[in-house]
């Protein structure tokens, strides 16, 4: 599994990036220096997860483009605050600060289940 990470605090974004590692050994881990909704999308078929730190103006902003982002991989976005957003379910998942590895942990495998339920099967 390819995973990609954005987080602009290097600590935190290197004990997500030692969380991941452990709960999926065999993933291979990139992390953005910066948010660039063009790299996403330029990784699409490259990517299988992807773990963003955003503050809430980024989320608004980039919220459509998340959204179809979702299509291709699972998104699970760390936030400051709960973010107000419209009723449709169609939105990433999140996790607000502070969290825990577990807490990581259990949205990442949660976003994975959902993503595997939505695939259609393969003859």
């Amino acid at each position: 599994m390819s995973i990609l990470i954005y987080e602009p605090d290097p600590l935190v974004c290197s004990d997500i990036n030692e969380t991941l590692s452990t709960a999926f050994p065999q993933s291979e881990i990139g992390v953005l220096e910066t948010f660039d909704i063009g790299r996403l999308v330029e990784d699409i078929n490259e990517t299988q997860f992807a773990v963003l730190s955003l503050k809430l103006e980024q989320l608004h902003q980039y919220l459509t483009e998340l959204r179809n982002l979702q299509e291709w991989f699972p998104i699970i976005c760390i936030l400051n605050d709960l973010p107000r957003l419209p009723e449709a379910t169609d939105h990433p998942r999140f996790i607000l600060r502070p969290f825990s590895s577990g807490t990581l942990v259990n949205a990442v495998n949660a976003a994975l289940s959902d993503q595997r339920l939505c695939q259609p099967e393969m003859p």
